[in-house]
């Protein structure tokens, strides 16, 4: 009878070890279906040869061509304010090459190679930045500390995208890459696995006033670029202005919102007003991109170029509705304002005159105001210099449509107003 016992406490075990191995089996062909094809590693040696052909050496910088009869594109800062320009591609020809258009603000230009009839170039397709995912691999190309002038050959630096929708100075929307760029990589092309261009370089974030990289580098996206491209080959020469929604003031670009933008105030007679805005609309996208804060709206409006017209979508009580915008480029306009010089330890600015029928006067702004608050911010100066910056802004930098909320010192109180730029 034990050895029954024991026969079946055998075969009980070896059954186990057998649905215990089935199960093992059974879920390896399960992960082995669900886990997905690894993706090929990209031939990084045959992509930089690959891309090598269709860059630019342009004075000292870098650019890249982007059509077989000539188109290249570059940054503004590179080409200063030649029209003109004797190039070399990474193939190892020379060309002479001439400015098509600029785009000062946004660090662009467009120039033509003078290409012989029936000749092409090498060139590299523009792709699809909006597609990049933060971690894509990246490849920058240039010509750092003028490198190329010795070996005749670009420099390749590989990375990764570090972030996308950023805005570094007058850079909006652009691209961040810790792949490695330096003086001389201005101009260059970003380029993805597929050999395609996504971005301009052409900024790097500095410290303690080195001039070399740090591992933050700042590219213009092809989606800005394909925006500005037919201005820019159209301008025979000259510059494109960027656009801007005038009439229209929203919250604090610093304010952490909820996926949407509020309108705080709207100009009468403005573009901004003719479109359809309303003070309390929740500005949620412009054209089909989300918009979380005033910072990514303004980044947003800062990549369109004059005469653009866009789709703005608001939320609002009635229901969410969609705008149709046409953004101009910005007008200067004086306010109206005679600011006195200061006087002993006193730097705020003391109105000593307002022109007749301008926006200083229409606002309610008298002689002898003291301003305190200027835009929404408190003014505080520490020397005469700051005061002078404070005058010179006040000059230069009121755009017509500008809703400008002011405070002044009259008498014993102070009086909030507020100045419409017309």
């Amino acid at each position: 009878m034990s050895r029954h016992r024991e026969l079946r406490r055998l075969c009980s075990g070896l059954a186990c070890v057998a649905w215990m191995a089935c199960v093992a089996a059974a879920s390896s062909v399960v992960s082995a279906r669900a886990a997905p094809a690894p993706e090929a590693t990209p031939d990084i040696a045959a992509l930089c040869v690959q891309v090598r052909h269709a860059f630019v050496f342009i004075a000292g910088g870098s650019g890249v061509m982007i059509r077989p009869d000539g188109l290249m594109l570059t940054n503004d800062h590179v080409i200063e304010n030649r029209r003109t320009f004797d190039v070399r591609l990474g193939d190892g020809r020379s060309f002479k090459a001439k400015v098509l258009g600029r785009d000062p603000v946004g660090d662009l230009a467009a120039l033509k190679l003078d290409v012989p009839e029936g000749e092409t170039v090498p060139h590299l397709d523009l792709g699809d930045s909006a597609a990049l995912r933060v971690g894509d691999e990246v490849l920058a190309v240039g010509n750092p500390f003028a490198l190329g002038v010795l070996d005749q050959a670009p420099t390749f630096t590989l990375g990764i995208v570090s972030a996308v929708h950023h805005t570094q100075g007058t850079y909006t929307e652009c691209i961040v890459t810790d792949a490695e760029l330096n003086p001389g990589n201005s101009g260059g092309p970003l380029v993805n696995m597929a050999g395609e261009v996504v971005g301009i370089n052409g900024q790097i974030s500095t410290r303690y006033g080195l001039r070399s990289n740090t591992g933050l580098g700042f590219a213009i996206s092809a989606r800005q670029i394909r925006l500005w491209l037919p201005l820019l080959e159209a301008a025979a020469g000259g510059e494109v202005k960027h656009a801007t929604l005038a009439g229209l003031d929203f919250e604090s670009r610093d304010r952490e919102t909820s996926g949407s933008v509020v309108v705080k105030d709207v100009a009468d007679g403005s573009p901004a007003a003719d479109a359809g805005f309303l003070v309390g609309d929740c500005i949620v996208a412009l054209d089909g991109a989300a918009v979380a804060n005033g910072h990514r709206l303004a980044g947003l409006l800062g990549m369109y170029p004059d005469g653009q017209r866009v789709a703005v979508l608001v939320r609002r009580d009635a229901g969410d509705a969609t705008l149709a915008v046409a953004l101009a480029a910005a007008r200067r306009c004086r306010v109206g304002l005679d600011l006195g010089r200061p006087r002993g330890a006193e730097l705020l600015p003391v109105v000593e005159g307002v022109d007749a029928g301008s926006p200083a006067e229409q606002a309610g702004v008298v002689v002898g105001d003291v301003i305190v608050a200027f835009g929404g911010r408190r003014l505080e100066f520490s020397s005469r210099d700051e005061r002078k910056a404070f005058d010179r802004a006040l000059r230069t930098s009121i755009n017509v449509g500008d809703i400008v909320p002011l405070t002044v010192r009259r008498g014993d109180g102070e009086v909030k107003l507020r100045m419409v730029a017309k």
